[in-house]
């Protein structure tokens, strides 16, 4: 009997990839980091890097439009200058130290999947000093298992 769980993701619609910048006026407050347009939906990856001098924490949350609920899915650590100094590497925001409950693909690779309506959010837990920025960069796209 063949099996009847899917076995491939496919993705339908094209990978998008977003970027956005926190900046010392965003303050602490959560900016969108994916919107599902469809019910099923993937996150590739999030890189993030950061021209503060100091570390920076984000917070990830996942929030249901529907209802105004907010879960907070984990805090990710951004070194200074992480993507920006040359001796600090950039920053994964699908990192398993930082999130241990993030699933992992056949190619050992990290993803998070979405529902329609379920925005995936980021926030600084404090503010940046005037001319820091820290710049998040989603890819993700919608699927239909095959």
């Amino acid at each position: 009997m063949a099996n009847p769980y899917n076995q491939i993701v496919a993705f339908t619609k094209g990978v998008g990839v977003k970027p956005f910048s926190f900046t010392s006026v965003d303050g602490t407050t959560a900016k969108q980091t994916y919107a599902p347009a469809d019910p099923a939906s993937r996150i590739n990856f999030i890189v993030i890097s950061s021209t503060a001098a100091s570390q920076k924490y984000l917070l990830m949350q996942l929030h249901n439009v529907v209802s105004g609920e907010i879960a907070p899915l984990g805090v990710i650590t951004v070194p200074a200058g992480a993507g920006t100094n040359v001796s600090v590497p950039i920053v994964s925001g699908l990192n398993r130290s930082n999130m241990p409950w993030l699933q992992i693909d056949s190619d050992g690779n990290p993803f998070i999947d979405l529902n329609y309506q379920m925005n995936l959010e980021m926030a600084l837990l404090s503010a940046l000093g005037a001319g820091e920025t820290v710049t998040v960069t989603t890819s993700g796209g919608s699927y239909n298992g095959l």
